[in-house]
Protein backbone atom coordinates (compact mmCIF):
# COMPACT_ATOMS: atom_id res chain seq x y z
CA UNK A 1 0.00 0.00 0.00
CA UNK A 2 1.54 3.29 -1.07
CA UNK A 3 1.14 6.26 1.24
CA UNK A 4 -0.14 9.27 -0.76
CA UNK A 5 2.45 11.94 -1.56
CA UNK A 6 1.79 15.61 -0.90
CA UNK A 7 2.53 16.53 -4.54
CA UNK A 8 -0.02 14.00 -5.85
CA UNK A 9 -3.68 14.74 -6.75
CA UNK A 10 -5.98 16.65 -4.34
CA UNK A 11 -6.26 15.30 -0.81
CA UNK A 12 -9.74 13.82 -1.39
CA UNK A 13 -8.40 11.67 -4.23
CA UNK A 14 -5.44 10.64 -2.13
CA UNK A 15 -7.73 9.54 0.70
CA UNK A 16 -9.83 7.56 -1.79
CA UNK A 17 -6.69 5.85 -3.12
CA UNK A 18 -5.61 4.93 0.41
CA UNK A 19 -9.04 3.48 1.19
CA UNK A 20 -9.17 1.57 -2.10
CA UNK A 21 -5.90 -0.11 -1.17
CA UNK A 22 -7.23 -1.00 2.30
CA UNK A 23 -10.40 -2.50 0.80
CA UNK A 24 -8.37 -4.47 -1.75
CA UNK A 25 -6.34 -5.96 1.11
CA UNK A 26 -9.57 -6.86 2.95
CA UNK A 27 -8.35 -4.82 5.90
CA UNK A 28 -10.62 -4.35 8.89
CA UNK A 29 -8.52 -1.49 10.27
CA UNK A 30 -6.09 1.13 9.01
CA UNK A 31 -3.61 2.93 11.31
CA UNK A 32 -1.81 6.15 10.38
CA UNK A 33 1.08 7.63 12.38
CA UNK A 34 3.33 10.54 11.48
CA UNK A 35 6.72 9.36 10.26
CA UNK A 36 5.62 5.77 9.61
CA UNK A 37 4.03 3.94 6.68
CA UNK A 38 0.38 2.91 7.02
CA UNK A 39 -0.43 -0.20 9.06
CA UNK A 40 -3.33 -2.51 8.20
CA UNK A 41 -5.10 -5.24 10.15
CA UNK A 42 -6.17 -8.21 8.03
CA UNK A 43 -7.88 -11.25 9.57
CA UNK A 44 -6.93 -9.98 13.01
CA UNK A 45 -3.18 -9.60 12.32
CA UNK A 46 -1.54 -6.16 12.12
CA UNK A 47 1.13 -5.61 9.47
CA UNK A 48 3.26 -2.71 8.29
CA UNK A 49 2.82 -1.83 4.63
CA UNK A 50 5.61 -1.12 2.16
CA UNK A 51 4.42 2.41 1.42
CA UNK A 52 6.27 5.59 2.21
CA UNK A 53 6.05 7.35 5.56
CA UNK A 54 3.03 9.56 6.23
CA UNK A 55 4.12 13.09 7.12
CA UNK A 56 2.58 14.98 10.04
CA UNK A 57 1.22 17.58 7.62
CA UNK A 58 -0.41 14.97 5.39
CA UNK A 59 -1.91 13.17 8.38
CA UNK A 60 -3.52 16.41 9.58
CA UNK A 61 -5.00 16.91 6.10
CA UNK A 62 -6.39 13.37 6.09
CA UNK A 63 -7.93 13.93 9.52
CA UNK A 64 -9.45 17.24 8.41
CA UNK A 65 -10.98 15.73 5.25
CA UNK A 66 -12.39 12.59 6.85
CA UNK A 67 -13.54 14.02 10.20
CA UNK A 68 -14.59 17.48 9.06
CA UNK A 69 -12.52 18.98 11.89
CA UNK A 70 -9.17 20.75 11.47
CA UNK A 71 -6.85 19.20 14.07
CA UNK A 72 -4.63 22.28 14.11
CA UNK A 73 -7.44 24.16 15.84
CA UNK A 74 -8.75 21.27 17.93
CA UNK A 75 -9.46 21.96 21.60
CA UNK A 76 -9.71 18.28 22.59
CA UNK A 77 -6.97 15.61 22.30
CA UNK A 78 -9.21 12.89 20.85
CA UNK A 79 -12.53 12.38 19.10
CA UNK A 80 -14.47 9.82 17.07
CA UNK A 81 -16.37 10.24 13.82
CA UNK A 82 -17.87 8.43 10.88
CA UNK A 83 -16.89 9.00 7.26
CA UNK A 84 -18.24 7.72 3.97
CA UNK A 85 -16.32 7.40 0.73
CA UNK A 86 -19.20 7.20 -1.78
CA UNK A 87 -19.46 3.86 -3.50
CA UNK A 88 -16.42 2.52 -1.68
CA UNK A 89 -16.61 2.18 2.10
CA UNK A 90 -17.76 3.65 5.39
CA UNK A 91 -15.30 4.29 8.20
CA UNK A 92 -15.31 4.74 11.94
CA UNK A 93 -12.46 7.08 12.78
CA UNK A 94 -10.71 7.68 16.09
CA UNK A 95 -8.32 10.64 16.27
CA UNK A 96 -5.91 10.86 19.19
CA UNK A 97 -2.59 12.32 20.29
CA UNK A 98 0.57 10.27 20.83
CA UNK A 99 4.10 11.54 21.24
CA UNK A 100 2.89 15.10 20.81
CA UNK A 101 1.48 14.39 17.32
CA UNK A 102 -1.85 13.38 15.84
CA UNK A 103 -2.63 9.73 15.09
CA UNK A 104 -5.58 8.10 13.37
CA UNK A 105 -7.22 4.68 13.66
CA UNK A 106 -9.83 3.81 11.03
CA UNK A 107 -12.26 0.88 11.21
CA UNK A 108 -13.61 -0.25 7.82
CA UNK A 109 -17.41 -0.67 7.81
CA UNK A 110 -19.05 -2.44 4.83
CA UNK A 111 -21.94 -0.64 3.12
CA UNK A 112 -24.15 -3.72 3.08
CA UNK A 113 -25.41 -5.28 6.31
CA UNK A 114 -24.77 -9.04 6.31
CA UNK A 115 -27.65 -11.47 6.84
CA UNK A 116 -27.68 -13.93 9.75
CA UNK A 117 -26.65 -16.81 7.50
CA UNK A 118 -23.66 -14.91 6.13
CA UNK A 119 -22.38 -14.43 9.67
CA UNK A 120 -23.04 -18.03 10.78
CA UNK A 121 -25.21 -16.75 13.62
CA UNK A 122 -27.30 -19.38 15.44
CA UNK A 123 -31.08 -19.43 14.71
CA UNK A 124 -31.94 -18.10 18.17
CA UNK A 125 -30.49 -14.71 17.17
CA UNK A 126 -33.47 -14.27 14.84
CA UNK A 127 -35.79 -14.91 17.79
CA UNK A 128 -33.92 -12.38 19.93
CA UNK A 129 -34.32 -9.86 17.09
CA UNK A 130 -38.11 -10.13 17.14
CA UNK A 131 -38.91 -9.48 20.79
CA UNK A 132 -41.58 -6.97 21.77
CA UNK A 133 -39.75 -5.81 24.89
CA UNK A 134 -36.73 -6.46 27.08
CA UNK A 135 -32.95 -6.12 26.94
CA UNK A 136 -30.69 -8.01 24.53
CA UNK A 137 -26.90 -7.68 24.71
CA UNK A 138 -24.17 -8.50 22.20
CA UNK A 139 -20.80 -8.77 23.94
CA UNK A 140 -17.18 -9.48 23.10
CA UNK A 141 -13.74 -7.89 22.93
CA UNK A 142 -12.78 -5.15 20.49
CA UNK A 143 -12.77 -6.45 16.93
CA UNK A 144 -15.08 -9.39 17.64
CA UNK A 145 -17.78 -8.30 15.20
CA UNK A 146 -20.28 -6.98 17.75
CA UNK A 147 -21.31 -4.03 15.58
CA UNK A 148 -21.87 -6.28 12.57
CA UNK A 149 -23.99 -8.75 14.53
CA UNK A 150 -26.03 -5.94 16.05
CA UNK A 151 -26.53 -4.27 12.67
CA UNK A 152 -27.78 -7.56 11.24
CA UNK A 153 -30.24 -7.94 14.13
CA UNK A 154 -31.55 -4.39 13.92
CA UNK A 155 -31.88 -4.53 10.14
CA UNK A 156 -33.88 -7.75 10.43
CA UNK A 157 -36.13 -6.23 13.09
CA UNK A 158 -36.72 -3.02 11.14
CA UNK A 159 -37.38 -4.99 7.94
CA UNK A 160 -40.02 -7.31 9.41
CA UNK A 161 -42.02 -4.80 11.45
CA UNK A 162 -42.88 -1.11 11.38
CA UNK A 163 -41.29 0.47 14.42
CA UNK A 164 -39.55 3.64 15.49
CA UNK A 165 -35.94 2.63 16.09
CA UNK A 166 -33.85 5.24 17.91
CA UNK A 167 -30.12 4.68 18.31
CA UNK A 168 -27.38 6.45 20.24
CA UNK A 169 -24.08 5.66 18.52
CA UNK A 170 -20.53 6.90 18.95
CA UNK A 171 -20.21 7.14 16.01
CA UNK A 172 -22.84 5.74 13.62
CA UNK A 173 -21.34 2.76 11.81
CA UNK A 174 -23.84 0.79 9.71
CA UNK A 175 -26.69 2.81 8.16
CA UNK A 176 -30.06 1.05 8.39
CA UNK A 177 -31.99 2.00 5.26
CA UNK A 178 -34.60 0.75 2.77
CA UNK A 179 -36.81 -0.69 5.52
CA UNK A 180 -40.48 0.01 6.37
CA UNK A 181 -39.59 1.32 9.83
CA UNK A 182 -38.85 4.85 11.01
CA UNK A 183 -35.11 4.98 11.76
CA UNK A 184 -33.48 7.70 13.91
CA UNK A 185 -29.75 7.02 14.14
CA UNK A 186 -28.29 9.69 16.43
CA UNK A 187 -24.55 10.24 16.58
CA UNK A 188 -22.94 11.44 19.80
CA UNK A 189 -21.31 14.83 19.29
CA UNK A 190 -23.21 15.54 16.07
CA UNK A 191 -26.91 14.90 16.74
CA UNK A 192 -26.75 15.14 20.53
CA UNK A 193 -24.06 16.90 22.59
CA UNK A 194 -23.21 13.88 24.73
CA UNK A 195 -24.32 10.38 25.59
CA UNK A 196 -25.81 11.72 28.83
CA UNK A 197 -27.94 14.29 26.95
CA UNK A 198 -29.00 11.67 24.44
CA UNK A 199 -29.99 9.24 27.18
CA UNK A 200 -32.07 11.88 28.95
CA UNK A 201 -33.97 12.65 25.74
CA UNK A 202 -34.30 9.06 24.59
CA UNK A 203 -37.63 8.11 26.15
CA UNK A 204 -39.22 11.41 24.99
CA UNK A 205 -38.66 10.47 21.34
CA UNK A 206 -41.43 7.83 21.25
CA UNK A 207 -39.18 4.86 20.46
CA UNK A 208 -40.36 1.29 20.07
CA UNK A 209 -36.82 -0.04 19.76
CA UNK A 210 -33.69 1.47 21.32
CA UNK A 211 -30.08 0.74 20.41
CA UNK A 212 -27.24 1.99 22.61
CA UNK A 213 -23.99 1.31 20.78
CA UNK A 214 -22.10 0.62 24.00
CA UNK A 215 -23.05 0.52 27.67
CA UNK A 216 -20.03 2.14 29.28
CA UNK A 217 -21.34 3.35 32.62
CA UNK A 218 -24.14 3.12 35.15
CA UNK A 219 -26.12 5.97 33.58
CA UNK A 220 -26.41 4.13 30.27
CA UNK A 221 -27.21 0.83 31.98
CA UNK A 222 -29.89 2.44 34.15
CA UNK A 223 -31.62 4.00 31.13
CA UNK A 224 -31.42 0.70 29.23
CA UNK A 225 -33.09 -1.15 32.11
CA UNK A 226 -35.67 1.60 32.60
CA UNK A 227 -36.59 1.47 28.91
CA UNK A 228 -36.83 -2.32 28.95
CA UNK A 229 -38.99 -2.18 32.09
CA UNK A 230 -41.44 0.19 30.38
CA UNK A 231 -42.09 -2.08 27.41
CA UNK A 232 -39.37 -1.11 24.93
CA UNK A 233 -37.06 -3.44 23.05
CA UNK A 234 -33.52 -2.43 23.99
CA UNK A 235 -30.36 -3.62 22.24
CA UNK A 236 -26.82 -2.75 23.32
CA UNK A 237 -23.22 -3.94 23.18
CA UNK A 238 -20.88 -4.59 26.09
CA UNK A 239 -17.11 -5.19 26.22
CA UNK A 240 -17.11 -8.49 28.10
CA UNK A 241 -16.09 -11.96 27.04
CA UNK A 242 -18.84 -14.30 28.27
CA UNK A 243 -22.45 -14.12 29.41
CA UNK A 244 -21.48 -14.75 33.04
CA UNK A 245 -18.83 -12.02 33.02
CA UNK A 246 -21.35 -9.67 31.42
CA UNK A 247 -23.92 -10.19 34.16
CA UNK A 248 -21.31 -9.90 36.92
CA UNK A 249 -19.96 -6.70 35.40
CA UNK A 250 -23.42 -5.16 35.04
CA UNK A 251 -24.40 -5.94 38.61
CA UNK A 252 -21.04 -4.62 39.82
CA UNK A 253 -21.69 -1.26 38.15
CA UNK A 254 -24.33 -0.52 40.79
CA UNK A 255 -23.40 0.64 44.30
CA UNK A 256 -23.37 -2.20 46.82
CA UNK A 257 -26.57 -1.02 48.53
CA UNK A 258 -28.44 -1.06 45.19
CA UNK A 259 -27.30 -4.44 43.92
CA UNK A 260 -30.24 -6.46 45.30
CA UNK A 261 -32.66 -4.22 43.41
CA UNK A 262 -30.37 -4.25 40.36
CA UNK A 263 -30.39 -8.04 40.29
CA UNK A 264 -34.19 -8.06 40.38
CA UNK A 265 -34.39 -5.50 37.56
CA UNK A 266 -31.91 -7.41 35.44
CA UNK A 267 -33.63 -10.76 36.05
CA UNK A 268 -36.96 -9.27 34.94
CA UNK A 269 -35.71 -7.25 31.94
CA UNK A 270 -32.95 -9.33 30.35
CA UNK A 271 -33.97 -11.50 27.41
CA UNK A 272 -30.63 -12.77 26.18
CA UNK A 273 -26.86 -12.33 25.89
CA UNK A 274 -24.91 -13.16 22.72
CA UNK A 275 -21.16 -13.30 23.40
CA UNK A 276 -18.80 -13.74 20.49
CA UNK A 277 -15.25 -13.81 19.16
CA UNK A 278 -13.65 -14.04 15.72
CA UNK A 279 -11.07 -16.82 15.27
CA UNK A 280 -8.59 -17.49 12.44
CA UNK A 281 -10.02 -19.85 9.83
CA UNK A 282 -8.08 -23.11 9.54
CA UNK A 283 -6.07 -23.47 6.34
CA UNK A 284 -7.28 -20.31 4.60
CA UNK A 285 -7.74 -16.58 4.91
CA UNK A 286 -10.58 -15.11 6.88
CA UNK A 287 -12.03 -15.54 10.33
CA UNK A 288 -14.83 -17.62 11.82
CA UNK A 289 -17.45 -16.46 14.31
CA UNK A 290 -17.72 -18.34 17.61
CA UNK A 291 -20.69 -17.57 19.85
CA UNK A 292 -22.19 -18.19 23.25
CA UNK A 293 -25.92 -17.60 23.74
CA UNK A 294 -27.64 -17.24 27.10
CA UNK A 295 -31.44 -17.07 27.10
CA UNK A 296 -33.00 -15.77 30.29
CA UNK A 297 -35.22 -18.67 31.39
CA UNK A 298 -36.45 -19.46 34.91
CA UNK A 299 -33.17 -21.11 35.97
CA UNK A 300 -31.13 -18.14 34.77
CA UNK A 301 -33.47 -15.65 36.47
CA UNK A 302 -32.97 -17.44 39.79
CA UNK A 303 -29.20 -17.35 39.31
CA UNK A 304 -29.25 -13.62 38.57
CA UNK A 305 -31.32 -12.84 41.66
CA UNK A 306 -29.24 -14.94 44.07
CA UNK A 307 -25.59 -13.80 44.43
CA UNK A 308 -24.56 -17.23 45.68
CA UNK A 309 -25.99 -18.88 42.56
CA UNK A 310 -24.83 -16.36 39.94
CA UNK A 311 -21.62 -18.32 39.10
CA UNK A 312 -23.85 -21.33 38.33
CA UNK A 313 -24.94 -19.55 35.13
CA UNK A 314 -21.85 -21.04 33.48
CA UNK A 315 -22.97 -24.53 34.52
CA UNK A 316 -26.46 -23.82 33.14
CA UNK A 317 -24.84 -23.02 29.80
CA UNK A 318 -22.45 -25.96 29.87
CA UNK A 319 -25.18 -28.49 30.64
CA UNK A 320 -28.01 -26.93 28.68
CA UNK A 321 -30.11 -29.22 26.48
CA UNK A 322 -32.10 -26.19 25.30
CA UNK A 323 -31.43 -25.79 21.58
CA UNK A 324 -31.54 -22.01 22.01
CA UNK A 325 -28.61 -21.86 24.44
CA UNK A 326 -25.01 -22.97 24.16
CA UNK A 327 -21.70 -22.31 25.88
CA UNK A 328 -18.77 -20.71 24.10
CA UNK A 329 -16.59 -23.81 24.45
CA UNK A 330 -19.28 -26.03 22.90
CA UNK A 331 -19.37 -23.75 19.86
CA UNK A 332 -15.56 -23.94 19.73
CA UNK A 333 -15.75 -27.74 19.70
CA UNK A 334 -18.24 -27.64 16.83
CA UNK A 335 -15.92 -25.40 14.83
CA UNK A 336 -13.06 -27.86 15.35
CA UNK A 337 -15.33 -30.76 14.40
CA UNK A 338 -16.32 -28.96 11.19
CA UNK A 339 -12.68 -28.32 10.28
CA UNK A 340 -13.08 -24.55 10.47
CA UNK A 341 -10.73 -23.84 13.40
CA UNK A 342 -7.50 -25.61 14.38
CA UNK A 343 -7.63 -27.37 17.78
CA UNK A 344 -4.68 -25.41 19.21
CA UNK A 345 -6.30 -22.11 18.20
CA UNK A 346 -9.59 -23.19 19.76
CA UNK A 347 -7.83 -24.25 22.96
CA UNK A 348 -6.16 -20.85 23.28
CA UNK A 349 -9.61 -19.19 23.22
CA UNK A 350 -11.42 -21.66 25.48
CA UNK A 351 -13.23 -20.37 28.57
CA UNK A 352 -12.24 -23.50 30.54
CA UNK A 353 -9.11 -24.92 28.82
CA UNK A 354 -8.89 -28.09 30.94
CA UNK A 355 -12.50 -29.05 30.24
CA UNK A 356 -12.13 -28.10 26.60
CA UNK A 357 -9.04 -30.29 26.28
CA UNK A 358 -11.22 -33.23 27.34
CA UNK A 359 -13.75 -32.25 24.69
CA UNK A 360 -11.02 -32.39 22.06
CA UNK A 361 -10.22 -35.97 23.06
CA UNK A 362 -13.65 -37.10 21.94
CA UNK A 363 -13.73 -38.93 18.56
CA UNK A 364 -14.14 -36.59 15.62
CA UNK A 365 -12.71 -33.56 17.38
CA UNK A 366 -9.06 -34.05 16.46
CA UNK A 367 -7.74 -32.05 13.52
Amino acid sequence: MEAPKTDSPPIEQMVAKLLQAAVALRASDLHLRAGLPPFVRVDGALSRTNGGAVTAELLEEIIAVTSGRDPSGATVPQWEYSYESPGLVRLRGHVFREGGQWALALRVIPFSIPAFGDLRLPPVVKTLSELGSGLVLVTGPTGSGKSTTMASMLHHLASHDTVHLVSLEDPVEFRIANVPSCISQREIGRDTPSLEEGLRALLREDPDVIFISEIRDLAALDVALQAAETGHSVYATFHTGTALKTLQRMIGMFPADEQVAARARLADSLRGVISQALLPRKGSRGRVLCTEVLVNNYSVKDCIRDPARTPAIQAVLDRSTDQQMHAFDHCLASLVRDGLVAPDVALSHAVAPADFRRLLNFPGLQG
